[in-house]
């Protein structure tokens, strides 16, 4: 149970070992469903159960493959628009005033 230590062993948000961290839990997630994926079909070898449900399973498979694929491409979808958001939001010029200047707040005597 090593990977379990990974929870414990999570660098903060802003350590330079987090990107390394990240790498790691995602590589041991997906191999972890892609395990129980053929762990499954072998299942299926060793019990021959009718062809139906060898099929469902199939069709599961590919039913929750195209809305992960859909929601993978929304959320970088997302992911852009927030960035170009926030590039076009560094160039805008802060003033509350008259032609971009600031004014002055009046202060009490």
């Amino acid at each position: 149970m090593w990977w379990v230590f990974a929870l414990l062993l999570r660098p903060k948000k802003d350590h330079k070992f987090r990107l390394y961290w990240n790498i790691y839990h995602y590589v041991v997630g997906y191999t972890v469903i892609i395990l129980t994926i053929i762990n499954i079909f072998e299942g299926f070898d060793i019990l021959k159960p009718a062809k139906k449900w060898k099929n469902a399973y199939i069709g599961v498979l590919i039913f929750l493959g195209v809305v992960a694929t859909l929601l993978e491409a929304f959320t970088w979808y997302i992911v852009l628009m927030r960035k170009k958001k926030a590039g076009s939001d560094k160039h805008a010029h802060v003033g509350n005033g008259v032609n971009g200047y600031h004014t002055r707040t009046q202060q009490a005597a």
